[in-house]
């Protein structure tokens, strides 16, 4: 049994999902939406976040959250995500616009984030994994391809969509975000234990979504091949009727 504290796992998925994706949002109202006005406000917040986490390097922590709770203390590190948050978005923007190249390189830094978690929990629970790993995959596999096929078979038998937004409702379903797994498990101090879970669903379901998507994507250029194949004849028809015709 492992024993889970609520509200922190929620602080946790605050600091690691929701204000990485605030900034995001925030560097792209920067770059596509913000008025002069509304980037003077926006430069004024990351100026206030700036000066209160340089009063919290400077011992305002001691003196303000020393003595505090637990939970306080709790609330504060988040506060003190959220002000980080803010400059990073700024600076970030500040970085796009200067070099635009960046873009391309941080989808392959964020894999090699997710690569660091995904190694540092095999290493981490390796008598773990060396107990249970046979059923730890299994289990994690019936998982990720239950997710594919219940997603798909749900979208186009209950909710009648189309093919293509079946398809992408079982890979949203049955991938899962393995390094935000990670993550929650080193903030809780349980990586060897319950981070093997996401150690190992990582390269599962990247392995199983690969496979899916090229299936499909062979399966789409059969049936277009199959379906010109067959306008052939009618094509050739209808060029020789005009033929006779004129």
């Amino acid at each position: 049994m492992i024993d889970i504290q609520l509200t922190a796992m929620v602080m946790d998925v605050v600091k690691i999902v929701l204000i990485p994706i605030g900034a995001a949002i925030l560097h792209d109202y920067l770059k596509t939406y913000a008025s002069a006005n509304g980037r003077r406000v926006v430069q004024g917040l990351a100026g206030i976040s700036a000066v209160w986490l340089l009063y919290m390097i400077a011992g305002g922590w001691d003196s303000l959250f020393g003595t505090a709770s637990a939970d306080a203390q709790m609330y504060a590190v988040v506060l003190n995500f959220v002000t980080g948050g803010i400059i990073w978005a700024l600076f970030y923007n500040w970085l796009y616009g200067r070099f635009t190249s960046i873009k391309n390189i941080m989808p392959t830094i964020s894999m090699l984030g997710i690569i660091f978690f995904t190694t540092t929990a095999a290493a981490a629970g390796r008598d773990n994994l060396v107990q249970v790993g046979f059923l730890l995959c299994f289990a994690m596999l019936m998982h990720n391809l239950g997710g594919f096929f219940i997603g798909y078979l749900m979208s186009r038998w209950i909710f009648r969509m189309d093919v293509q937004s079946a398809r992408t409702v079982a890979f949203e379903v049955g991938l899962q975000n393995g390094g935000m797994a990670s993550g929650l498990a080193a903030a809780m101090g349980k990586l060897a234990t319950v981070g093997l879970a996401s150690a190992v669903m990582t390269p599962l379901g990247n392995v199983s979504g690969s496979l899916l998507a090229n299936y499909w994507r062979k399966k789409d250029a059969r049936a277009a091949k199959a379906a010109a194949a067959a306008d052939a004849p009618l094509a050739a028809t209808d060029s020789l009727s005009k033929g006779k015709l004129s």
